[in-house]
C-alpha cells in the first residue's frame, strides 16, 4: 500500500484540518507513515500567523523538496494559512511543490486523488482525547492580527452538528474533548445572536462516557459571568481558564484593539477565583508590540506578580503586513523585545514553581497519556489543569493504569513546570 505522511503546523485549529485531509488521502488507500522518507505522499498544512510560522512552513517545504529528490516521495501537496496569504509566492518560489490548495479545500483534494469520500476526520491526537472545533473565523481584528484575513469572519457550526461530532468522538473512545476556536466565548453569536458556549457546555456536560471537556481561547473580552457560573456548575468541565489577555496597560489594549480594559480583565479574574477556588487561569502575553515602552511593561511585570497566573507563555510582537499594527511608529527593538519575554518568562517560573510545589501532598485526578519513556517513571499524564501539547505533565512513579484512565494521584514532588507523584 502507498504510504503518505501529514505534517500539520501551527495550532490545533489547523489540526482539525489536517485530520480531514487524513482522512480523504486514506480513503485513497494511503497508509499513514511517521517517516518522511518512507512517504510517496507527502501534505504540510501549513501556518502563517507570525513570521516564526512563516519560516517554519518554508523550511518544511524545503526539506520535503529535498525528499522529492533523494527519497520516495512522488507528491507534494501544499496547504494551510501560509498558503492562504502567499499563494502566488508560493506557486512562484517553489516548483517543487506538484499542487497547492487553498486553505479548507478538501473538495479540490478529493478530485486530485480521484475520489469520492465521506466527510470525516482521522484523529492524528492520542486516541483518547480529540479537538472539537466550534467555529472558525474571527470578529475581532485585533490590530496585530491577520486571522480575519486568513480565515474570515466568525462562522459557528450548529449546535446540534458539534453535539453529534462530540458523541461521535466519545464511540470512538475519546474521554476528553478540547473546544478550539479563534474566540470560543463568542461561539454562536452569528448563528443564534448570542454567545451560545454556556449552553453548548450543558449540552457536552450530558453525553455519557465523556469524561473531561476543556476550554480554550477566551477572549477577555467576550467572558460573561453566565460562562464563569456554567463552568463552576458542571462537573465534566476542568476548571481551567485560557484567557490570552496580550498585555494590560490600557494605551496598549486600546492600540491593540482588545475591546477590554484593565478594570474588565481583574474584574473577571476575580470572579472566577471567587466563585471557582480551584481554577487554574492560563494566559499569553506579547512584548515588544510597537509603542509599549519601559513603564508599560513594568506594568505588566507588576500585574503578572500581582495575578501569579498559573499558567502563562509569552511572545514577541510579530509585525504583520495587512495588520493595521503594521505601520503603527514607534516600532520596539527586536532584542528588547526579546529581553522583555525573557524577563517574564523568568518571573513565571518562579510563579510557576511556587504553585505546583503547594500541591505536593495532594491528591488530583490526572488523565494518563502513554507510557513515560524517562528513566524512574512508568507513566505520563496531565492534571485538569494542563492542555495537551501546552501545559506541563504529570509523571508516575508507581501504579496501574492504561492510556485514557483518569485516575487520582497523590503528588510526591513537583519540577518547575511538571508534577510527580503516585497512583493512589
Amino acid at each position: 500500500m502507498k504510504k503518505y505522511i501529514i505534517i500539520s503546523l501551527g495550532c490545533s485549529k489547523n489540526l482539525v484540518d489536517s485530520e480531514v485531509f487524513a482522512f480523504i488521502t486514506e480513503s485513497a488507500c494511503y497508509q499513514q507513515t511517521e517517516d518522511p522518507a518512507q512517504a510517496e505522499l507527502i501534505i504540510i498544512n501549513t501556518c502563517g500567523f507570525i513570521l516564526d510560522a512563516k519560516e517554519e512552513a518554508i523550511s518544511t517545504i524545503l526539506e520535503a523538496a529535498e525528499l522529492k529528490s533523494t527519497g520516495k516521495c512522488k507528491k507534494m501537496i501544499v496547504t494551510g494559512c501560509f498558503v492562504k496569504r502567499y499563494f502566488e509566492d508560493i506557486e512562484k518560489s517553489f516548483p517543487e511543490i506538484d499542487e497547492i490548495i487553498q486553505l479548507k479545500d478538501f473538495e479540490t483534494y478529493k478530485k486530485i486523488l480521484n475520489i469520492k469520500s465521506d466527510e470525516g476526520r482521522k484523529l492524528l491526537t492520542l486516541p483518547h482525547f480529540a479537538y472539537l472545533r466550534i467555529s472558525d473565523g474571527c470578529n475581532n481584528h485585533c490590530s496585530y492580527c491577520a486571522i480575519p484575513s486568513i480565515r474570515g469572519e466568525l462562522k459557528s457550526i450548529s449546535l446540534e452538528k458539534l453535539l453529534e461530532n462530540a458523541k461521535s468522538l466519545v464511540d470512538r473512545g475519546v474521554k476528553e474533548i478540547v473546544l478550539t476556536a479563534q474566540d470560543t466565548a463568542q461561539y454562536g453569536i452569528d448563528l443564534y445572536g448570542r454567545q451560545m458556549l454556556p449552553e453548548l457546555l450543558e449540552k457536552l456536560n450530558e453525553i455519557k462516557d465523556l469524561e473531561w471537556i476543556r476550554i480554550l481561547y477566551l477572549h477577555p473580552a467576550h467572558i460573561s459571568t453566565l460562562l464563569i457560573d456554567t463552568i463552576s456548575s458542571l462537573p465534566k468541565v476542568c476548571k481551567y481558564f485560557e484567557i490570552p489577555i496580550q498585555h494590560i496597560n490600557n494605551d496598549i489594549l486600546k492600540s491593540m484593539n482588545r475591546k477590554v480594559t484593565k478594570k474588565q480583565i481583574i474584574g473577571s479574574i476575580e470572579s472566577i477565583r471567587s466563585k471557582i477556588p480551584e481554577a487554574v487561569i492560563r494566559t499569553t502575553l506579547i512584548t515588544g508590540y510597537p509603542g509599549e515602552t519601559e513603564e508599560n511593561f513594568e506594568e505588566l511585570l507588576e500585574f503578572i506578580k500581582l495575578v501569579k497566573f498559573e499558567r502563562l507563555g509569552a511572545f514577541t510582537y510579530s509585525r504583520e503586513q495587512d495588520t493595521p499594527a503594521f505601520d503603527l511608529a514607534e516600532q520596539v527593538l527586536e532584542e528588547v523585545a526579546e529581553q522583555r519575554k525573557d524577563m517574564i518568562m523568568a518571573l513565571q517560573q518562579e510563579i510557576s514553581e511556587e504553585f505546583l510545589a503547594g500541591l505536593v501532598g495532594k491528591r488530583i485526578k490526572v488523565i494518563i497519556d502513554k507510557e513515560s519513556t524517562l528513566e524512574d517513571y512508568i507513566l505520563e499524564g496531565r492534571s485538569y489543569f494542563d492542555s495537551p501539547e501546552i501545559d506541563g505533565i504529570v509523571l508516575i512513579t508507581e501504579g496501574k493504569a492504561e492510556p485514557g484512565d483518569i485516575v487520582v494521584v497523590e503528588i510526591t514532588d513537583s519540577w518547575e513546570y511538571d508534577l510527580i507523584g503516585k497512583i493512589v
